[in-house]
């Protein structure tokens, strides 16, 4: 018999404020504002109560938490590159599997950096 903790009100909050900490400091460094109106409005990078029952244990609430927390290093830092290719992916893929939607990919910001900063 095996005891599972479930997530913590504390938890379900530091992803909330990953997600829009990502959303409203970390993605405007990269995509333009209209872009970033139209992820808010189809609402694909939101949180609402039903994924996060997705998140039913401590474990499931740190494998969220550290996904946010490596996406949002690796955009962060400031030589942004393929080499993070693997790292990005899997972070994705963790979020994907309690269906929590991050529509780019790591070439994507790559992309969107050179584009920014060749103008």
């Amino acid at each position: 018999m095996s005891i599972l903790m479930s997530s913590t009100i504390e938890q379900e909050e530091k992803i909330k404020t990953l997600c829009s900490y990502l959303s409203k400091q970390v993605f405007p460094r990269y995509i333009q504002s209209d872009l970033i109106e139209k992820i808010e409005a189809e609402k694909l990078f939101s949180l609402d109560d039903k994924q996060l029952e997705q998140v039913e244990s401590l474990h499931d609430a740190s494998c969220v938490i550290t996904a946010l927390n490596t996406i949002i290093s690796i955009l962060e830092t400031s030589s942004l590159s393929t080499q993070y290719e693997a790292l990005f992916t899997e972070s994705i893929h963790t979020l994907q599997s309690y269906q929590i939607s991050f529509p780019f990919p790591l070439s994507f910001f790559i992309e969107q950096k050179r584009t920014t900063f060749s103008k």
